[in-house]
């Protein structure tokens, strides 16, 4: 007895240490508490509650109960296995800690227990490290079911991306998609597969590696059909290390054939033999990422909106650290105003921070910077009704990129025709512009330049043509293409099989569609449309964008606040799956 820990000797008897782990029984309440054979945090926690327990008994009630009530009310709490016990236990996990991204330490907070016992008196709170533990057994248990679904379905997409969160810690994430037949429903199903610790440098052949580790483990290699990425030289390099375009031949040769820098510079009587070889490539380029660089590329090449934009930055980041500033805008236009940063990684993030901007009077704007003694950030006339300007130019490039970042609903079906939209959009401009010409010029090259390989991998076509929200009303709409071209359509869409029945199918298809919900006409359409069905249902489910990884990234960052900057990778791997995968 002399070797045990005090607080053992203190408050317990039936001492017993065997495979490094001691075990001891309550004088208390005679729960058999456990614990490592190094540690007594278990102990020593156990006892604390007892105290609690008892002070709240002694405060509550008029007399000081006797030992014997006490022990009375303790035998009748819940058991570890009673259905109560364990759904309270299960919605503090699913509801608190994941749902509302609670810390674990609430289980051990003296406040929360107190509510607990409000709540339910014959409850038994459980501690920190139960919590953790639960949490992985959720987090495989969640990895079981994906992979019992996955193995369910013969076609699927992915989103793959890299993060790091407050401690440098690098992180893989990948996003599974398919669309799932439900009796006479259908459904566009999006998971996260892994969210996993990367460690060392990004190099396209380790991304692949791990990559198709994770493939191997859902067995999913010979299901996938496309894998969106960003633009990123060691995503492009990845997925041709991955997936060759020819058996035997050397991963580097083709790693830049879908790089958008190249597409331009190609000569026409080229430009079938490399689309050959793209079409049976399996990586996309996520679009609003192309997007992104399209509009990054018109506002670099556009000079005269750079004193303007200058100012407006400049703004915005005083109204985030002067409080004088602050305080004599608000007074003008509320407390609700402001004007967001324009972060370069951030989709749509210059244009926004132009509309707020503009949702100010700009007499009453210039009249608070004067008076907060910023002079020289008064914008002229000429420079107001440039980003006016802008905003005219630069709305529809925002309306295109929140159409295609929707979360399980049909997004690559509005690439194609948003690109000719867009394209549309700026030849209407350019007799109209008074200031910004140059913008819409940049804009017009960068757009044909990135997105030409879109014309030549079919699956943009093949989605578009098949949404009957879209169907070919387009092709009509716009010059690039007329309705002679419907035989090309029909022997992409139907992939060269001109039988009498897929034929049909296709042209009834043509004749019914017009505007549809894509899921709702396919799963009313299924019976009558076989052929058409197996191919829309697999190219509707290609996600057009990498919005789903990054929105998991989101996650992580809200899990990982900086006072929980001590989080181990593990549980933050595991919270961040159980929150995407949560039903």
């Amino acid at each position: 007895s002399n070797m045990l820990p005090r607080v053992i000797s203190f408050g317990y008897v039936g001492y017993e240490l065997s495979n490094k782990k001691r075990t001891a029984t309550c004088k208390t309440c005679k729960k058999r508490i456990s614990d490592g054979d190094a540690t007594t945090s278990n102990f020593v926690r156990h006892l604390k509650f007892e105290e609690y327990q008892m002070n709240k008994r002694i405060t509550n009630e008029p007399q000081q109960p006797s030992i014997s009530q006490f022990l009375d009310t303790r035998a009748g709490q819940y058991s570890m296995n009673h259905p109560q016990q364990k759904a309270i236990t299960n919605a503090l996990l699913r509801d608190l800690i994941i749902g509302c991204n609670l810390p674990l330490s609430i289980v051990e907070n003296k406040s929360f227990r107190h509510f607990l016992t409000v709540v339910d008196s014959k409850y038994s709170p459980i501690c920190r490290r139960t919590m953790t533990s639960k949490i992985e057994d959720l987090a495989a248990e969640k990895h079981l079911m994906l992979k019992t679904q996955l193995s369910q379905t013969d076609h699927v997409s992915v989103t793959v991306d890299i993060w790091s969160d407050r401690k440098m810690r690098g992180f893989l994430g990948i996003t599974v998609h398919w669309i799932q037949k439900e009796i006479e429903r259908l459904e566009v199903k999006s998971k996260l597969l892994a969210f996993e610790r990367f460690k060392g440098s990004h190099t396209g052949e380790r991304i692949c590696e791990k990559f198709e580790a994770v493939c191997d483990e859902y067995n999913i290699k010979d299901k996938l059909d496309y894998i969106i990425s960003d633009n990123a030289a060691n995503m492009r390099k990845a997925f041709t290390v991955c997936f060759p375009s020819e058996q035997g031949e050397e991963p580097d040769d083709n790693h830049h054939l879908d790089d958008p820098e190249l597409w331009h510079d190609l000569p026409l009587e080229d430009q079938e033999t490399v689309g050959a070889s793209l079409g049976k490539k399996h990586r996309l380029q996520c679009f609003a990422h192309t997007l992104q660089l399209v509009v990054r590329d018109g506002l670099t090449e556009t000079k005269v909106a750079s004193p303007a934009l200058s100012k407006l930055s400049k703004l915005s980041s005083l109204l985030h650290t002067s409080t004088t500033l602050k305080d004599v805008f608000e007074t003008e236009f509320g407390e609700r105003k402001s004007i967001p940063a324009s972060v370069i990684t951030r989709w749509n993030s210059t244009v926004r921070q132009v509309k707020a901007v503009l949702q100010c009077e700009h007499l009453k704007l210039c009249a608070v910077l004067e008076k907060a003694g910023h002079k020289k950030l008064l914008f002229t006339i000429r420079e107001w009704n440039l980003l006016k300007e802008m905003v005219d130019i630069l709305k529809p490039f925002e309306e295109a990129t929140d159409l295609t970042q929707g979360e399980k609903i049909v997004t690559i079906s509005a690439v194609f025709p948003s690109v000719l939209s867009l394209n549309h959009h700026l030849e209407k401009l350019k007799p109209q512009v008074r200031f910004l010409n140059g913008l819409v010029s940049s804009l017009q090259a960068s757009l044909n330049k990135r997105f030409l390989g879109i014309f030549i991998n079919p699956v943009y076509l093949k989605a578009a043509a098949l949404d009957p929200a879209f169907s070919l009303l387009w092709v009509e709409h716009h010059v690039l293409f007329c309705r002679c071209y419907l035989d090309v359509f029909s022997d992409l869409i139907l992939e060269n099989d001109v039988q009498t029945s897929p034929a049909l199918q296709l042209s009834h298809y043509l004749h019914i569609a017009d505007g549809q919900n894509a899921l709702l006409f396919w799963a009313m359409n299924m019976h009558t449309l076989p052929s058409l069905f197996n191919v829309a249902t697999r190219v509707l489910a290609v996600p057009a964008c990498s919005a789903p990884v990054e929105r998991v990234f989101s996650y992580g960052g809200i899990i990982l606040r900086p006072h929980r900057a001590q989080m181990t990778d593990r549980l933050l791997a595991s919270l961040v799956f159980c929150k995407c995968n949560a039903e």
